[in-house]
């Protein structure tokens, strides 16, 4: 009998290392893995190099910018991404603090907040904003994660706005 129950735990305690990919990684080793990957996407931002921002994203990201249309797929980002660079628009400051991370099997969700300040073509001083955002993250087979869905919105009325 006791080898039995033995032999049962071993095959469970197996099982459950093995389909999990080992020990999963605690939410403390995602949310630094996430910092981790939230300075380089912030740096590529910044320099304006669509392609290395582009290259954090899965083909199929939605993508749900404040005040704009959703965007689907990597492509439609990509568009976006290369229209507000031609309109002049640049972000010349982005600080994303990471509040919460939750893991649920392949995907991870991101909560926090941002600071950024952007310049637009005809404006002396930059413009400031600050909010909330969403990310969900996607464990590829490499290991890797990669943004499957993003949405973020400003804490900032436009009816507050200075003109």
């Amino acid at each position: 009998m006791k080898k039995v129950i033995l032999k049962s735990a071993f095959l469970i305690c197996f099982l459950v290392f093995t389909f999990t990919g080992g020990f999963a990684q605690s939410n403390a080793e995602l949310k630094a893995s996430i910092e981790k990957i939230n300075k380089e996407l912030a740096a590529a931002m910044l320099s304006g190099n669509i392609e290395k921002s582009l290259s954090f994203y899965t083909v199929d990201i939605i993508s749900m910018p404040n005040q704009g249309k959703m965007l689907e797929g990597k492509e439609a980002l990509k568009k976006s991404n290369e229209e507000m660079k031609q309109s002049g628009v640049k972000v010349v400051s982005f600080e994303p603090v990471v509040l919460k991370v939750m893991s649920c099997d392949k995907t991870i969700t991101e909560i926090g907040t941002y600071k950024m300040a952007l310049t637009i073509p005809g404006q002396s001083d930059p413009i400031k904003d600050h909010g909330k955002y969403i990310t969900v993250w996607e464990k590829q087979t490499d290991g890797s994660l990669k943004i499957k869905l993003e949405i973020w919105n400003t804490d900032v009325s436009p009816m507050d706005a200075k003109m």
